[in-house]
């Protein structure tokens, strides 16, 4: 019974965890994107509010391409390179022609800035969940040694 209540801890606990790390992963990407972005394109209110959003937006699709496709990288570079084109049509529109310009010629610093970014948040929480999570098939048996029994032995009689 034990072990049962002790997996469905430790199960609840893994999927909880991931969870929060993959929410947080894209707010904080899409949060350390835009606010780079304002202050190299300096942004008002209204463009880095609008900003704000697109780049949360594109940074769940990001998120749910690189866990679709983490084993064909031409795939996602496909996916990735299509959500940035969407990126830059939308903020064609937000942007003044002087922030496109600029933005425009410094896009692929701004996506390799995010992409590290990612790769960072990646590398902190893969830490995470290796410490939640058994990393191969002994790990996964290994058990705790049995506490041997106490063995209650009558005292010899003293002369």
């Amino acid at each position: 019974m034990k072990r049962l209540v002790y997996t469905l801890a430790l199960v609840l606990s893994v999927s909880f965890a991931s969870f929060a790390q993959n929410g947080g992963t894209a707010e904080q990407r899409a949060k350390n994107l835009s606010d780079k972005m304002i202050r190299e394109l300096q942004l008002n209110n209204y463009q880095s509010r609008k900003l704000r959003e697109l780049n949360l937006a594109n940074a769940h699709k990001m998120i749910a391409f690189e866990t679709k496709y983490a084993n064909n990288p031409a795939e996602l570079e496909r996916c990735i390179n299509g959500v940035c084109k969407e990126r830059d049509a939308a903020l064609e529109k937000v942007l003044s022609t002087a922030q496109y310009s600029r933005y425009y010629g410094a896009r692929k610093s701004f996506n390799s800035y995010d992409r590290a970014y990612a790769l960072q948040l990646e590398k902190e929480n893969g830490k995470a969940a290796k410490t939640l999570v058994a990393q191969d098939k002994t790990d996964a048996k290994r058990t705790f040694p049995q506490p041997e029994t106490a063995v209650i032995r009558e005292a010899s009689p003293r002369n």
